[in-house]
């Protein structure tokens, strides 16, 4: 049985406007994500997954084995100190990345990180073949279409390459994205009258056994302290 554990990036400065403007096209933390980020790391690394179904109980731990990540900024802040928790590197896997990429309305395309500065910054990241001096977005404006595939792709890799396994992955995304994934793993597509809503560094645990996707938990925030949870 493969657990699937989705945990959205900590706050980040566009989180912070309530109506976008100021946004920039690659947001940092906030001091609160800052502070969140460390929180969830510690959780997964010694925290209960309250999973009934695990071998140890409702009080076992996440066990981590596998940890991906957004090439966003704020993804790969917050995966740092997951890695450093877990003695894992954070692996980036492009196709998580949240809806539209790297955009500002006044520009048509822009490069994301690049394949330096994602090293320079982040040592302990895996960093894929594809991602090299050009950015790892450097296109436009992805559209909702791009998107809804996207998230497709990802769960057919899901399914197709460690459903029959026995890994236990954490992938540290977005918000928009976590739903696109869940809409296409549950119901193959987008929902049309749902909104699935993920705090900052909130906790989705799914399983995959035996063709059959069990949603244990979503949006669990259990290591944050109230003031802490955006």
């Amino acid at each position: 049985m493969m657990q699937l554990f989705l945990v959205r990036h900590g706050q980040s400065f566009n989180n912070t406007l309530p109506d976008g403007k100021g946004r920039v096209a690659d947001p940092p933390l906030t001091d609160i994500g800052e502070k969140q980020a460390p929180l969830v790391a510690q959780h997964l690394a010694s925290g209960s997954a309250k999973n009934p179904y695990h071998g140890d109980g409702p009080s076992g731990g996440f066990d981590i084995t596998r940890l991906f990540t957004s090439a966003h900024l704020r993804c790969l802040q917050t995966s740092e100190p997951i890695g450093e928790a877990l003695g894992m590197e954070p692996e980036i896997w492009v196709d998580v990345h949240e809806e539209c990429g790297i955009w500002m309305d006044e520009v048509d395309k822009l490069p994301g990180m690049t394949r330096s500065e994602i090293a320079d910054r982040f040592p302990r990241v895996v960093i894929p073949d594809e991602i090299g001096e050009e950015g790892w977005w450097n296109r436009p404006k992805e559209t909702e279409a791009e998107w809804v595939e996207r998230a497709q792709r990802v769960a057919d890799e899901l399914w197709n390459v460690y459903a029959e396994t026995e890994e236990r992955i954490a992938i540290v995304a977005h918000g928009g994205f976590i739903k696109d994934l869940l809409s296409a793993l549950i119901v193959g597509g987008p929902l049309s009258n749902a909104h699935i809503s993920s705090r900052n560094t909130s906790i989705t645990h799914l399983s995959f056994a035996d063709d059959q996707l069990f949603v244990g938990s979503v949006n669990r925030v259990d290591h944050l302290a109230a003031e802490l949870v955006t």
